[in-house]
C-alpha cells in the first residue's frame, strides 16, 4: 500500500469555536422530567455514599445513569459507621469531606460550604453529572433544576404546581475561581429570570461548578429552611410533613436515608435541564493526488488472475479508479481517522485531486 507524508502547508490549523453546547442527557435530550433509581444500588453499602439516578427504569435494557446525590455532613450525623471504620467517620462525613478537598480552598476539617449571603452549613447535597454527560463542562446559565415538596414556603407559590426553581447567577456574575475551579452561586430562578427578594436580594441555595458538573446544594436550607436571607427564612423543609421519607440528618450512627430526600424532591420537580459545553477546534488536512498517484487499485475485483493482472487490458496505458475513502495514518502507519467522500470521485492519469478534510475535536 502506498502512503504520502503530508507537507507543511497541507496541515492547517483553524479556528477555535468557543461554548459550543449540545444535548447533555441520553438520547440527546435536553431535559429531564421522570428520575428513576435502583433498589440494588440504593440498598447497597454504595447507597450509603450516593444515590445513581437513571433515565429510565433499570429494568430497561438502555437505561444509563445521568447524574448522581449525596448527601454529606461536616461532623457525619445522618449516617452509620462503616465496618471497619474509626467511629464517627460515617459515609456522610466521608462525603462531606471529599467535596470539600474538591472544591474548597481551605480543607481543615473545620471548614464548612459558605454561600453568597455569608451563611454556612453543615449539611450538603451534591448533585454530580455522570462524566458520560457533559464534554467540557455544564453550560452555565442553560440549566434548571426543579425540586418540590408540600411545605414549599408561601412567598414562591408552594406544592408541586410552583416547585423551586433553581439556576446560576452568571447572567450577572462573573463568578470565581476556587480552588483551581470556576464557580458560581446557585440561586432562585429559570434561565431567564432570576428571583430577587423587594430589597433586590438573591436567595442563595449553593455553589455551582460548571467544568465539573457538580452542584453543592445547602442542605441546612434544603431540608429544614434554616438560614437567612435579611429578615427571611425559607427552605423546602424536606424532613416536614406528610412527603418526609427520613430524619433531618442529624442522628448520631444512623443511616437516615438523606439521599432519598432530595431524591424524591426531585422527582416530585419534574424537570431538569441543561445543556453540556465544549470549545470546538478544527484541522483542515488537503489530501493531494497528483496526476500519476492512485490510478491503480488494490481492490480485488481489479485485478485477474494468480498474477495480479489487470482485469480490463484497456486499463493497462489508461487505468480508471474512483476515490471513494481517504484514510489518515500516523508514523507506524496505523489508521486514525478515516473520511468518507459523498460520492465516488474518478481519478486517472488526466486527474489531479485535493481532497479537504476537516477534523473537529
Amino acid at each position: 500500500m502506498a502512503y504520502t507524508t503530508f507537507d507543511e502547508g497541507d496541515i492547517i490549523d483553524g479556528n477555535i469555536v468557543r461554548g459550543v453546547t449540545s444535548t447533555a442527557f441520553s438520547n440527546n435530550s435536553g431535559s429531564l422530567v421522570l428520575f428513576h433509581t435502583s433498589s440494588t444500588q440504593t440498598a447497597s453499602a454504595a447507597g450509603e455514599y450516593q444515590w445513581e439516578i437513571y433515565n429510565l427504569a433499570t429494568t430497561e435494557t438502555t437505561a444509563e445513569v445521568q447524574f448522581s446525590v449525596a448527601y454529606g455532613h461536616y461532623q457525619g450525623l445522618g449516617g452509620s459507621t462503616q465496618t471497619g471504620a474509626t467511629s464517627g467517620y460515617t459515609p456522610s462525613k466521608a462525603i462531606y469531606n471529599q467535596f470539600r478537598n474538591l472544591l474548597l480552598n481551605d480543607t481543615d476539617e473545620t471548614t464548612k460550604f459558605g454561600f453568597g449571603d455569608n451563611t454556612y452549613a453543615d449539611r450538603m447535597y451534591f448533585v454530580t453529572m455522570n462524566r458520560a454527560r457533559y464534554k467540557q463542562g455544564v453550560n452555565a446559565g442553560n440549566w434548571e433544576l426543579h425540586l418540590s415538596s408540600s411545605f414549599w414556603p408561601n412567598q414562591f407559590g408552594g406544592g408541586h404546581e410552583n416547585p423551586l426553581k433553581l439556576t446560576d447567577d452568571s447572567s450577572v456574575s462573573n463568578g470565581s475561581t476556587v480552588n483551581g475551579h470556576l464557580v458560581y452561586n446557585i440561586v432562585s430562578g429559570s434561565e431567564t429570570t432570576l428571583f430577587t427578594e423587594s430589597d433586590g436580594d438573591y436567595h442563595y441555595w449553593g455553589l455551582f461548578y460548571p467544568e465539573l458538573g457538580i452542584f453543592a446544594l445547602n442542605g441546612d436550607r434544603i431540608i429544614s429552611g434554616s438560614g437567612a436571607n435579611g429578615s427571611s427564612t425559607y427552605g423546602l423543609q424536606l424532613n416536614t410533613g406528610s412527603e418526609v421519607i427520613g430524619p433531618n440528618g442529624l442522628s448520631v450512627d444512623t443511616y437516615d436515608q438523606m439521599n432519598a430526600n432530595l431524591t424524591a424532591a426531585i422527582q416530585r420537580g419534574k424537570y431538569f435541564a441543561l445543556r453540556a459545553e465544549e470549545d470546538v477546534t478544527s484541522t483542515h488536512y488537503f489530501v493531494r493526488a497528483k496526476n500519476q498517484e492512485y490510478n491503480y487499485s488494490t481492490n480485488p475485483t481489479y485485478q485477474t488472475g494468480s498474477n495480479g493482472q489487470l482485469k480490463h487490458t484497456s486499463f493497462i496505458q489508461n487505468p480508471q479508479t474512483y476515490v471513494t475513502t481517504v484514510g489518515l495514518y500516523n508514523d507506524l502507519n496505523e489508521l486514525l481517522a478515516i473520511a468518507k467522500l459523498s460520492k465516488p470521485l474518478l481519478k486517472n492519469f488526466e486527474r489531479e485531486t485535493t481532497i479537504r478534510v476537516k477534523l473537529d475535536y
